[in-house]
């Protein structure tokens, strides 16, 4: 989701400034002309469409539409089962109660602080209208997941259809935002996101919401990038399949309006949205800086305010990536970037060496030696409080490795005339060890064969919240989910020994495949949009 300049649609229509003045606007009032306005211009808050079928242009011809019968049949609210449904067995089970057996904790199977958006869309679900733009994209989305696991095109239509009619009553939601449904938007918003993840290969999908891609112009954040910054950077691609800056706009107009603050959910969209300036190489909001306004509050806090200056360090390092020929117009200052990487990793190594006991982990070998990396696993209190040390891993590792690039740009000028091999070499080493424990990290997310004696239909099982779970895949979609992003940033940073990066490599295709997500798919092929560099 994206939102356009504000102003009239005859000062648009005309492609001159408009100074945004209701009811009629200074140049149209000077030129007696009529001043037309968007009907949701007066909310203060303009939702744009990336998908073209959603604003009524013609597709491609399709199958023909499902009887009204067949719409997708309503769950009921009570918990989630405890045995989660394997892929094969699909067809025992509605798209809902599909996503929702595989893809959302419960409450004691997460601690708070390790808490995605999504485990608050059963808690909006259930207040929403039938009607309401949360209950028709999260059916697109649930429809969307199961015709990819189980290959249905009707399945996929069905979803295309659903979230078209969604994109169109988010309109009219966002013509009436308020603090009464602000909260359902929000996360409504970042299930597009979602959704748009899930479905970006599909053919349909990618011809009706490609407006970025090929187009011969290339932005970040409106301001032109220099045609020769290569695209490994990233930052292209993931502004191609991100709402998330829509979500960011929202939190920050309940922030400009005053309105009570939902901290749970606010939190946990904001880490979200944090990690996504990362992947797009773009600063967070100053707004967005202060994690205890949100309510965060220890190790998480800690932590967070050091990614939140990551964010800043990566958008700042991106001329690195340019020709040597262009790199200082750009006025980049590589020891400027150096220093700031300096003081990053030492506050990351300090928030390591002061975590609380509770929150350190043990080294143990891996009861399934083939699922390890070198035989050793790490074990934690929770998943949670693994997802968190993962982060703060894939977080050095990006600093270091930005780092040791602008170490390398620094020893290329000849005026400072000073050798950098030693500390580039310390950077290396950090590298190499902070992806190590990466390696061991990720089997406590995987599932473990189960005990021949135990003979109930499932050949697998994980500890989850101190259940046992029992399931027929590799890896459950919402412990997957966990591991997605700091794999993604190891998988794309200089330096990671390659026996390392091919593992993570490896896991990070289960992963896209248990989550069906085409995105992290493309990450993990050997093609050009994958090449991404940290």
């Amino acid at each position: 989701m994206v939102f356009p300049s504000r102003g009239c649609i005859t000062c648009k229509t005309r492609r001159i400034k408009c100074d945004s003045v209701h009811p009629i606007c200074g140049r149209c009032q000077k030129a007696s002309r009529d001043c037309a306005w968007d009907q949701n211009e007066a909310a203060g808050l303009l939702f744009k469409s990336e998908n073209a079928f959603a604003q009524g242009k013609p597709r491609r011809p399709w199958k023909p539409r499902e009887r009204e019968e067949d719409a997708i049949v309503a769950i009921p609210s009570e918990i989630v089962p405890e045995n989660h449904v394997s892929l094969s067995s699909l067809e025992d089970y509605d798209a809902s109660h599909f996503w929702l057996e595989n893809y959302v904790f419960r409450d004691d199977e997460i601690p708070e602080f390790a808490r995605e958006y999504s485990h608050y869309l059963v808690f909006y679900r259930n207040r929403a209208q039938p009607s309401s733009s949360l209950r028709l994209v999260m059916s697109a989305f649930s429809y969307a997941l199961s015709g990819r696991a189980m290959r249905e095109d009707k399945a996929i239509e069905k979803a295309s259809d659903l979230f078209a009619q969604g994109i169109a009553k988010m309109q009219a939601e966002l013509s009436e935002l308020s603090q009464d449904n602000i909260d359902e938007l929000i996360v409504t918003t970042m299930l597009m996101a979602s959704y748009e993840n899930v479905m970006y290969r599909d053919a349909r999908h990618r011809t009706e919401n490609n407006m970025y891609r090929g187009m011969g112009h290339r932005t970040r954040e409106g301001v032109a990038l220099p045609p020769s910054i290569p695209n490994v950077t990233g930052s292209e691609f993931w502004k191609d399949v991100c709402h998330h800056k829509g979500a960011a706009g929202l939190l920050k107009l309940r922030q400009q309006h005053g309105w009570t603050p939902n901290l749970a959910l606010d939190r946990a969209v904001r880490r979200q949205l944090i990690r996504t300036c990362i992947l797009r190489g773009i600063p967070a909001g100053g707004w967005f800086h202060d994690g205890a306004y949100f309510g965060e509050e220890g190790p998480v806090l800690s932590l967070d305010s050091i990614v939140v200056r990551v964010a800043t360090l990566r958008s700042n390092s991106l001329p690195l990536f340019l020709p040597k020929s262009r790199r200082f117009v750009s006025e980049l200052r590589p020891a400027d970037i150096v220093a700031e990487a300096r003081d990053l990793d030492t506050d990351l190594e300090s928030w390591s060496r002061t975590i609380p006991a509770d929150w350190k982990f043990s080294i143990e070998s891996c009861p399934e030696p083939g699922a390890a990396f070198d035989g050793l696993t790490h074990v934690y209190a929770t998943h949670g409080h693994g997802t968190v040390w993962n982060r703060y891993r894939a977080t050095r590792l990006i600093v270091s490795s930005i780092r040791r690039r602008a170490l390398a740009v620094m020893a290329q000028c000849s005026s400072m005339g000073t050798s950098t091999n030693a500390e580039q070499d310390v950077c290396l080493e950090k590298i190499g060890s902070l992806s190590r424990d990466l390696c061991r990290s990720v089997p406590f997310f995987l599932t473990s064969p189960v005990n021949p004696a135990q003979d109930n239909g499932f050949s697998r099982v994980v500890n989850i919240g101190g259940k046992e779970v029992y399931t027929n895949e590799e890896i459950l979609p919402k412990l997957a989910t966990l591991l997605a992003w700091p794999l993604t940033l190891a998988i794309s940073t200089d330096g990671v020994p390659e026996p390392q990066k091919q593992w993570l490599k490896q896991q990070l295709k289960s992963i896209s495949s248990a989550l069906g997500d085409a995105v992290l798919e493309i990450l993990t092929e050997d093609n050009e949009d994958s090449e991404f560099q940290f």
